[in-house]
């Protein structure tokens, strides 16, 4: 690979200023302003709707929720911030008991792509889907991935970054990849 040195010429407040003007008068501006209200709408508005979240639980604004008619969240739960759960594609279910929270960029999914046919590309494979059950009392550590299938037992931790392929038992501490008891609680 070549790499070339060279000096860098912003541009101008006054040039940056022409080229947005230029950008808003064109057709793809109005396009991709569609394709981003349309993402919102479906990924933050549809799928709140749905779900079934009790009043007392706080779910951050930034929480991506699909296939929210399968989805359930418990009473004084936290979702933090940029947290996405998703129900599977046709059956798969996510329940969250009471008292569960999340940190930020935790994942949760009840689906997963198939992979059984060689020679046929994963994208065009069926899906299989898998209920996700949180038990109460449970803390999940930012930027875990909880996987389809996986039941995280009544107040359980787990560790920040981890991933989740396989039931955790309640009052248990789990971290790493994939996720493996550290110690137990009390």
């Amino acid at each position: 690979m070549r790499t070339v040195k060279g000096k860098f010429k912003r541009p101008s407040k006054l040039e940056y200023f022409f080229e947005i003007i230029k950008a808003m008068l064109s057709l793809r501006f109005y396009k991709v302003i569609t394709y981003a209200f349309a993402y919102f709408i479906v990924n933050f508005v549809v799928g709140r709707n749905k779900a079934k979240i009790e009043k007392s639980a706080k779910v951050h604004p930034s929480v991506i929720i699909r296939q929210g008619e399968r989805v359930s969240i418990g009473k004084d739960c936290l979702i933090n911030h940029n947290n996405v759960i998703q129900a599977g594609k046709f059956a798969g279910k996510v329940k969250i008991g009471n008292y569960v929270h999340t940190g930020p960029n935790v994942m949760i999914f009840a689906f997963n792509h198939g992979i059984e046919k060689n020679g046929q590309p994963s994208i065009k494979q069926d899906y299989w889907d898998g209920d996700v059950v949180i038990d109460d009392d449970v803390w999940i550590g930012a930027g875990t991935v909880i996987t389809a299938g996986v039941r995280v037992g009544k107040g359980a931790v787990i560790g920040a970054n981890s991933v989740v392929t396989t039931d955790i038992p309640p009052y248990s501490i789990y971290g790493g990849v994939p996720a493996r008891l550290i110690r137990e609680r009390g």
